[in-house]
């Protein structure tokens, strides 16, 4: 095995003729598969509306494969918020933590952005990028820079694809009418206290997560312009190569910036998800 450990990332892909059945126990296999060979890791993404692929809740997903393996850590990557909230996210983790403690990771990216407003095109989030890129809204514009032999593709400009009614309808159904999110970093906090069991509200309400709090749970970061959020935080950080690869350089410069030691991570810890 390579001195880097190595992970894998599992959108549960369903092929050509097969079902959701099918995608789930290919799953199942391909984690007790990267068990024995020694992976250090068995995440989950989180995907809507893609036709193609299966893999919609990513704690649903790691309590269906949790009770096939025994030492392989199991994670998201990662929970969308906007669409759900912090606490329901650490209730999900903890649920399953009860039975498979110290062995999940939840990983958390950015919302995938309302709507509206209408956006300009520097305004375009990493999340919705990679959402409409899934539907057609890429650039392909083989305009290439390359650092240190990395290949960094030009951003491609998906303003016209993010302000059509269709992307408006398809991220509409993600979200309750009128539900807000709060900010990602606010977001972020809420997570850390409820899992600690430290969560006051604004008013001085204090509030504990059962199940949740005091749960053996990773916390990763996930994203581009999530860097500083991590860094800041003292949490590791998951650098996207496959979904933002113009970005991955700055958004690593970025969290190692931005790193404040934690009790847990005393020092900058990174992950970059590539894809073949």
């Amino acid at each position: 095995m390579s001195p880097i450990p190595l992970s894998v990332l599992d959108l549960l892909p369903r092929v050509s003729g097969a079902d959701s059945t099918a995608a789930v126990r290919n799953a199942i296999d391909l984690a007790q598969r990267a068990e024995r060979f020694g992976y250090a890791r068995y995440w989950f993404a989180e995907h809507h509306l893609n036709p193609g692929v299966v893999g919609s809740s990513p704690a649903v997903e790691i309590a269906l494969v949790a009770g096939s393996t025994s030492t392989i850590r199991l994670g998201s990557a990662g929970v969308q918020f906007g669409h759900r909230t912090p606490l329901a996210t650490v209730e999900e983790f903890g649920l399953v933590n009860a039975l498979y403690p110290g062995r999940l990771d939840l990983g958390i990216g950015r919302s995938i952005s309302r709507p509206a407003p209408r956006l300009e095109k520097a305004e375009t989030s990493t999340a919705t990028a990679e959402f409409l890129s899934k539907r057609g809204g890429v650039d392909h514009s083989e305009d290439l820079r390359t650092t240190n032999g990395l290949l960094l593709p030009r951003q491609p400009d998906l303003t016209a694809a993010y302000n059509s009614d269709a992307a408006a309808h398809l991220l509409g159904l993600l979200q309750q009418p009128g539900a807000y999110a709060p900010d990602y970093d606010e977001q972020i906090s809420t997570v850390l206290a409820l899992l600690d069991g430290t969560y006051v509200s604004p008013e001085g309400l204090p509030a504990h997560a059962a199940p949740g709090e005091g749960a053996d749970v990773e916390v990763w970061i996930l994203g581009g312009s999530s860097a500083t959020v991590a860094g800041s935080r003292g949490l590791r950080f998951v650098a996207s190569y496959h979904h933002s690869p113009t970005t991955v350089v700055d958004a690593v410069e970025a969290y190692r910036a931005a790193f404040r030691p934690s009790d847990d991570v005393p020092e900058p810890y990174v992950a970059v998800s590539v894809a073949r």
